[in-house]
């Protein structure tokens, strides 16, 4: 994912914001082409940038749209996180950019125009001195306030409950480590199966 930030805090497990810029993972086009079912409205478009309905437009030519899916619903702040994703990660270590990066996908066209002596993926990583602004463990007693408040929020609909970011993966690792395993859907079995056999892999 493009952004991650973690924050520490006190009492409750990290903040952790682990998110991508755009509305719809490739992952989950490729569930729902495999079930047998549309793109979210909105969210990808085809080669001409037309709205897409299709699963698997992306083999076709076409695109997941920014953040937002368009312009009435915000895509336009999504080209923007995007674009600072891409310049922070990209035009400043000197990596490829924009339409020079090389895909990773086999159904995707390699581009012929890198720009620069690096050629690659680039990322950039920062980190914040807490104590630089206040004590530390002053600032998770915050944090856990912080999160107080918002687990205290009435949700909607009142039969959810508030989720913090990255709770969802502390839950799912808690209860992973309890079963023993981890679910997959029997697609990505298949695909597990599949390269077992092709590169004779003894599982464990």
């Amino acid at each position: 994912n493009p952004i991650a930030v973690a924050i520490p805090a006190g009492k409750y497990p990290a903040f952790v914001a682990d998110f991508a810029t755009a509305p719809i993972a490739r992952g989950k086009l490729d569930i729902l082409h495999d079930n047998g079912q549309e793109a979210p409205q909105d969210l990808v478009q085809d080669r001409n940038g037309k709205v897409s309905a299709q699963a698997n437009i992306l083999t076709q030519g076409g695109a997941i749209r920014t953040l937002g899916g368009t312009y009435e619903k915000g895509s336009h702040k999504g080209f923007c996180l995007s674009a600072v994703v891409d310049i922070l990660s990209a035009v400043l270590p000197g990596a490829n950019f924009a339409t020079t990066v090389v895909p990773t996908l086999g159904y995707i066209d390699k581009t012929d125009k890198p720009i620069g002596d690096n050629q690659g993926i680039g990322h950039v990583f920062a980190a914040i001195d807490i104590d630089a602004f206040q004590d530390v463990d002053a600032f998770k007693q915050k944090m856990d306030a912080w999160i107080d408040i918002m687990k205290q929020a009435t949700p909607i609909p009142p039969h959810l409950s508030v989720v913090i970011p990255g709770e969802p993966e502390w839950q799912a690792e808690a209860q992973h480590q309890n079963q023993g395993y981890i679910n997959i859907s029997p697609t990505l079995a298949k695909e597990i199966q599949k390269l077992q056999e092709t590169f004779e892999i003894k599982l464990m």
